[in-house]
């Protein structure tokens, strides 16, 4: 096949969407087809400008791709992202064009939907934004999913979602999970680890940092033996020690950014991992801890709503911060406990290997562009193109 892959954040393996975007684009690829990328630098009108970010790659998209399925034949045509909606309005009138999916490591819409409840408007010139973000941003978000042929989510959570909102028929949405890397699938499960308790993730409120400032801070001060550990937060160490009680800040260990190597060696030390986030496209920081052996006190968003609750993790509503105390401290007072639901989620991440979920993608591509041309009355393999479907 031929596929456009467009993404609305820069292709940087450094970062948790760039990386995964270049993971299924790799992948595709090294089944022998043909994908062309297109990230921000690309198309993004006006670059450099700090305002109207949105608008501005929403309205050069929709250029280039005019530009771009003039001078080349594509089956399909993925879009990571939801600026791409006046795109997908252009390419949906159009007789004959690619297949388009609506291709998200984060739904838009959920997360707009999350954000009410971790961070609701407080003010007059807040609800003024909020509004003014409903009318603009949403409904440029929502064309993204509106337009496109079928959609495809990180999380069956999501695919859940869209198909409530009538946005696409069973078939034409799927849920495929990313994979994990082979560093932090080669970690040893172990027990008799310390009492310890580590956190991956930016410090911000999607994250659930309110929420885990108040429970680590009582658990902190009740138990002079545990240990936090956050992995990864984008802040200086200063800034997010000062978060929590001058009492406690001796046995809080704060790390803006480390190499992926670094993660798993220390989630490796770690018992507990607490994940009170509020949304999650996937949640790859909770997939990689738990491969790395840690027992997971987490919420129902993303891939932690797939989780069983008791077996593979304790799972807690958003904001209950009661219920994760008690959550981790179920698993610091119970040793057998913590290592059953360590082990048990351990084994429920072997399977997410790159390799295994880009062939599934592969198949739903390929069967979707079929279906797309068939419907037109084309050959499902036009002249001149030869569709590698490996299953090698």
């Amino acid at each position: 096949m031929n596929i456009l892959s467009l993404s609305t954040c820069p292709l940087d393996p450094t970062l948790g969407s760039g990386k995964t975007r270049l993971r299924w684009t790799e992948g595709l690829r090294a089944l022998g087809h043909t994908v062309d990328v297109a990230e921000p630098k690309d198309f993004e009108t006006w670059h450099g400008l700090r305002r109207g970010l949105r608008f501005r790659q929403a309205y050069g998209a929709t250029t280039f791709i005019k530009e771009r399925i003039r001078s080349k034949d594509y089956d399909v045509i993925e879009c990571f992202g939801g600026e791409f909606g006046l795109m997908l309005k252009h390419l949906a009138k159009l007789q004959s064009r690619p297949f388009t999916i609506a291709h998200t490591d984060g739904l838009e819409l959920l997360a707009s939907e999350r954000e009410l409840a971790y961070n609701p408007p407080n003010s007059f010139r807040r609800s003024l934004h909020g509004w003014y973000s409903r009318q603009t941003h949403e409904r440029l978000s929502r064309a993204a999913f509106v337009h496109a042929d079928a959609f495809v989510a990180s999380s069956e959570v999501e695919r859940r979602y869209v198909l409530d909102l009538g946005l696409y028929l069973p078939h034409r949405a799927a849920a495929i999970e990313p994979g994990l890397d082979p560093l932090f699938l080669s970690v040893p499960f172990t027990t008799n680890r310390g009492p310890t308790i580590a956190f991956t993730g930016t410090w911000i409120p999607r994250k659930g940092i309110e929420s885990l400032k108040t429970v680590m801070s009582r658990i902190l001060n009740k138990h002079r033996e545990v240990r936090l550990f956050l992995y990864g937060t984008g802040e200086p160490s200063a800034k997010v020690l000062a978060s929590f009680p001058a009492e406690v800040r001796d046995r809080v260990t704060a790390r803006s950014r480390l190499t992926g190597r670094e993660i798993a060696d220390g989630l490796s030390r770690a018992s507990i991992f607490l994940f009170p986030t509020y949304y999650e496209g996937f949640g790859m920081a909770l997939s990689e801890a738990m491969a790395c052996g840690c027992a997971p006190v987490t919420t129902p968003t993303g891939f932690g709503a797939t989780l069983a609750h008791g077996e593979e993790a304790l799972v807690c509503d958003f904001g209950d911060e009661d219920a994760m105390e008690r959550s981790v401290l179920n698993l610091l007072h119970d040793p057998a406990l913590r290592d059953r639901i360590a082990s048990n989620a351990w084994e429920r991440v072997r399977g997410l290997t790159w390799k295994a979920n880009i062939a599934r993608l592969e198949d739903l591509y390929v069967q979707w562009a079929s279906e797309h041309q068939a419907s037109r009355g084309t050959s499902a393999e036009p002249a001149g193109r030869v569709w590698a479907h490996s299953k090698a």
